[in-house]
């Protein structure tokens, strides 16, 4: 089965997977309220945070966990764990926020990044895998975890033309992440304007990726690149 961006199950309608049960129907997870605060569980009740805890990992439940809470049993304090949302589109990054906890009151989504093309001066293939671009800026520009695109041009591999994530590098070159390429290093390459980053795709988020025990009701603003 697929899954959504939260990791949950989903059916074949796209819905987040529920098992079967009689009788009245079972509290759900977040994933599949309303997206308002007051549609959302309320975790000033106590049901709800039971109800919560007792969806961590669902639909596979894990028990004897306290899922995304801090303290002990009927006194919990809800917070977020903040997914990294850098590199993905506006609207996959909305949702993965949603599904963190998120309501959408709470996240502002900015575009416009400054997005200057530049001309990458040599890329080696290092691995069929992975590939080190030489380029003005590096990671002080592209910053790992987001997404640039490079065109084709004279001296680019034809296999390198297209949306790739930045998983390393320094200030004057990125190491990019693909598959199926051949491990060779380019020659000159023609001047031009090759790089930017993925048009509409997150450059930064305002809180931390990963960050834990973020309370409810903190703001998030995500920018992405133009």
């Amino acid at each position: 089965m697929a899954t959504n961006n939260n990791g949950h199950l989903l059916d074949d309608a796209g819905n987040v997977v529920v098992d079967f049960v009689w009788g009245n129907f079972p509290l759900q997870p977040n994933d599949v309220r309303p997206d308002t605060a007051t549609g959302r569980l309320d975790f000033a009740l106590s049901n709800h945070t039971t109800a919560e805890g007792g969806w961590n990992g669902y639909p596979l439940f894990e028990p004897n966990t306290d899922g995304e809470f801090t303290g002990s049993a009927y006194n919990y304090t809800p917070f977020i764990v903040v997914p990294d949302v850098r590199g993905l589109t506006t609207v996959l990054a909305l949702d993965a926020l949603k599904d963190a906890g998120y309501v959408a009151a709470n996240i502002t989504q900015t575009t416009g990044v400054t997005n200057t093309a530049t001309q990458p001066t040599q890329i080696n293939v290092t691995t069929t895998t992975a590939a080190t671009v030489t380029v003005a800026g590096g990671t002080t520009s592209w910053p790992v975890g987001t997404k640039v695109t490079i065109a084709a041009g004279t001296g680019i591999p034809t296999a390198l033309v297209g949306t790739w994530l930045v998983t390393g590098g320094s200030g004057s070159t990125l190491v990019i992440a693909g598959t199926g390429w051949t491990v060779a290093n380019t020659g000159a390459i023609t001047p031009g304007t090759r790089l930017t980053g993925a048009t509409l795709t997150v450059k930064t988020q305002s809180v931390a990726a990963n960050a834990d025990s973020i309370a409810l009701g903190t703001a998030i603003t995500t920018t992405s690149w133009a």
